[in-house]
């Protein structure tokens, strides 16, 4: 039975919200209704909490409606007919004085058919303060397209310092605050490329500040994290100031083998032939060898305890649904590594689909292609990998299994220590959810 709740996926004006968030001391502003304020404010004061108070008597003011993130001007039906200015002139006369390194106006689709001059009005309240307005977020186009459209204008508004290139330095490109877990995303990858004496310039997009993002064209070479956030931006800055840039072909690094391979990828594009021949650097790759060993060691004593016993996680179901990079490498980390038979793989919508081929060649070749054309709400599994809402859907549905979350919405769990799926502590995570999943399933 075909399911008809599935759940509404962020647009091009989420994307652009959380492009600008996600850079440290900005403040954004939707230039929309009040409606279009609530979700975004609440996701990225949860992902990026920036205020000690929750309490919404804090911040009565007009524009923030009791949240402290993406105030907005209210717009009503007057306003589309005799325009913004006067709301906007005030929560810019509002914020003026605030010690922000960035003002973002972000118009919602249906505003930005009234045809205000935004920057006009802005530049007029704050001269001296940098700006970028986003005039046209999309109109119902992707999350990853908004995301991206939205960090290229930045980039090109900004003036940005060549300098001396640094080597032995990168910038991870494309990860947003959007996704569940990017402080320990980020920081995993950092740490496993400092291993390898790699040092991270700058992070586009998600804590960053903005003379971070100047120093862009310092780097040495571009490394993208999540395709869909970070390839378009690659290969703008690949065509603009000549940055090579290093896409991995397995997705993500999750998994032990994909872990190395990322690593290998990296060092291979960033020294190419010429691989470094410091005593010191040598050292600090074969610490992330001993390490990557040592969790493989760590897995397999626990997995080989349960298997002893129960023949488990060899032949439990699972259904992934999350993005084409994410699917297939998870889905090549619980089949290749853990044997778990693949019930469902479920591209989300608006997915760009970069690794759908390889992912389909991956499942032929262990007959299990049946798994591309079975929706995560109709297989039945013994673990669903998710985000929270999807997997709430299916416990009302009555399914037994175990949920764990991959992908915003959440279910609500806080995470005060930073985790991850990606790199070695994040195999360790999902070896750990895994077998405690079977358990409570």
């Amino acid at each position: 039975m075909k399911f008809y709740s599935r759940n509404i996926t962020a647009d091009s004006l989420t994307g652009a919200v959380f492009a600008l968030e996600g850079i440290r001391r900005s403040a954004v502003i939707m230039n929309a209704p009040t409606g279009c304020k609530f979700y975004h404010s609440a996701i990225s004061d949860n992902q990026y909490p920036r205020q000690i108070s929750f309490d919404p008597l804090n911040y009565p003011e007009t524009f923030y409606f009791g949240q402290p993130r993406v105030p907005c001007t209210y717009l009503d039906s007057y306003d589309y007919v005799y325009g913004s200015k006067d709301k906007l002139n005030a929560l810019l006369d509002f914020i003026h004085g605030e010690d922000y390194a960035l003002v973002a106006i972000v118009n919602s689709p249906g505003a930005a058919l009234i045809g205000d001059d935004l920057e006009g009005i802005a530049r007029a309240k704050l001269p001296h303060t940098p700006l970028l307005v986003i005039e046209n977020p999309g109109f119902s186009q992707s999350f990853y397209k908004g995301f991206q459209d939205t960090l290229q204008a930045l980039l090109k508004n900004l003036p940005l310092v060549k300098g001396l290139k640094k080597k032995n330095s990168i910038n991870l490109i494309g990860i947003s605050i959007f996704n569940k877990y990017y402080r320990g995303d980020i920081e995993e990858i950092e740490r496993l490329l400092k291993l390898c004496g790699i040092e991270t310039n700058c992070v586009l997009c998600a804590d960053t500040s903005l003379d971070d993002l100047r120093r862009i064209p310092q780097a040495a070479l571009n490394v993208i994290l999540y395709p869909e956030l970070g390839l378009d931006i690659a290969r703008y800055l690949e065509e603009a100031y000549g940055m090579p840039y290093f896409l991995f072909d397995k997705g993500l690094p999750i998994g032990f083998d994909l872990t190395e391979a990322f690593l290998s990828g990296v060092c291979e594009k960033l020294y190419g032939d010429a691989l470094p021949t410091d005593e010191g650097l040598k050292d600090q790759q074969s610490s992330f060898t001993m390490e990557l060993e040592k969790a493989r060691v760590d897995a397999y004593l626990h997995l080989s305890r349960i298997h002893s016993l129960t023949g488990l996680p060899r032949g439990v179901t699972f259904s992934v649904e999350a993005l084409s990079s994410s699917l297939y490498a998870y889905t090549d980390f619980f089949l290749n590594y853990l044997g778990m038979i693949p019930n469902a793989i479920d591209h989300i919508k608006d997915d760009p689909c970069l690794f759908t081929d390889k992912l389909r060649t991956l499942l032929e070749k262990h007959h299990l292609e049946q798994g591309l054309h079975q929706s995560v709400y109709e297989a039945e599994s013994d673990l669903v990998f998710s985000n929270g809402s999807t997997i709430a859907q299916l416990k009302l549905k009555g399914h037994a299994f175990s949920g764990i979350e991959i992908e915003l919405p959440s279910l609500g769990y806080i995470d005060v220590f930073p985790k991850t799926h990606l790199g070695i502590k994040g195999s360790l995570l999902l070896v750990e959810q895994i077998l405690n999943g079977m358990n409570f399933s």
